[in-house]
């Protein structure tokens, strides 16, 4: 097992005091929320702060209200409790489908909904051990001089891996960030650059405060490609849902960024088909994962297919 290597360890207790705390570590810190991703990173030497800020005292990320039309999530709820709060069975079946298809369990009594959005991306040449990579020799994301997967290029393309970040864009989220600068609030897509070394549009030191879902009862489904049925991250994650006739889709961990598409008559074959076969156009996997780029092409389709079926299905 490998030993954490040395950080100084500080515990917020206000938003405020977290965006503080980071300005005064000039850039050297790293938020830690569940830990279910970061504490692996520092394990693996893949990230080196300084100092941890602990955001898990902060009791106003931890509440999910009613308000205004929206949902709104705090984003140090854990999967598990946002999973189990029954407005999300009733109104956001993909989202649902999604969190109970997070890791395991007791994983997800960890992992908080904010930390699952904000993971880094990953690629098997890069989560790996530091022997590893320094014996396999540095990829262009580690100050090498090019991708270890696809040689010459001078592009990363890890994967982004998140459930429920592909469900929540279904149903049009958006989130709230505190910084420095004050806050913000952004459409859940707008977060991602389609860099696979920052994926994430935030400033230095943003901390994302809470999810907002529109208070719509939808139909939905998720659909995951992976390889075992409980810790896995996706290797294809296709998230469906649908009000009436007109569904939003979101494909996920398949490249460097989500991507979405509008169905306008979902239960239009035709129209379905359309979409699918674009989606598995778009998509451009390489062979950085555990299956092959062809069968995880392939299987963009299949599952956008087959949820979209599930979705409308389960709705009548």
């Amino acid at each position: 097992m490998m030993v954490l290597p040395k950080f100084e360890y500080k515990k917020a207790r206000s938003v405020a005091e977290a965006v503080t705390l980071y300005k005064q570590q000039k850039g050297k810190a790293r938020y830690l929320a569940g830990g279910t991703d970061l504490i692996p990173l520092i394990k693996h030497r893949l990230t080196t702060p300084r100092t941890v800020i602990d955001l898990k005292g902060i009791g106003e990320l931890k509440s999910i209200d009613r308000r205004d039309g929206w949902l709104t999530v705090g984003a140090n709820v854990t999967l598990f409790d946002l999973k189990n709060d029954p407005v999300t069975g009733k109104y956001f079946p993909a989202l649902y489908e999604s969190l109970d298809a997070t890791s395991c369990e007791t994983l997800q009594m960890r992992g908080t909904i904010g930390g699952n959005i904000l993971q880094d991306t990953r690629c098997l040449e890069y989560n790996q051990s530091l022997e590893w990579r320094t014996a396999r020799g540095f990829c262009l994301r580690m100050g090498g001089s090019e991708c270890n997967v696809v040689k010459g290029a001078r592009t990363c393309f890890a994967n982004y891996c998140s459930d429920n970040a592909p469900a929540l864009i279904s149903l049009s989220a958006e989130v709230t960030l505190v910084g420095s600068e004050g806050e913000r609030t952004v459409k859940l897509g707008n977060l991602f650059t389609g860099d696979g070394v920052k994926p994430f549009a935030l400033e230095a030191g943003e901390i994302l405060t809470q999810i907002l879902i529109p208070m719509k009862k939808t139909k939905g489904a998720y659909e995951k490609l992976r390889v075992r049925d409980s810790i896995d991250y996706p290797l294809v994650g296709v998230a469906v849902s649908a009000a009436g006739a007109k569904a939003k889709v979101c494909v996920g961990g398949v490249g460097l960024a989500p991507q979405v598409y509008d169905l306008k008559n979902a239960g239009d074959a035709a129209a379905v088909k359309e979409v699918a076969d674009k989606a598995s156009t778009d998509s451009r996997p390489v062979a950085n994962a555990t299956l092959t780029p062809a069968y995880r092409k392939k299987m963009v389709g299949v599952l956008l297919k087959r949820a979209v079926k599930r979705a409308l299905a389960e709705g009548k």
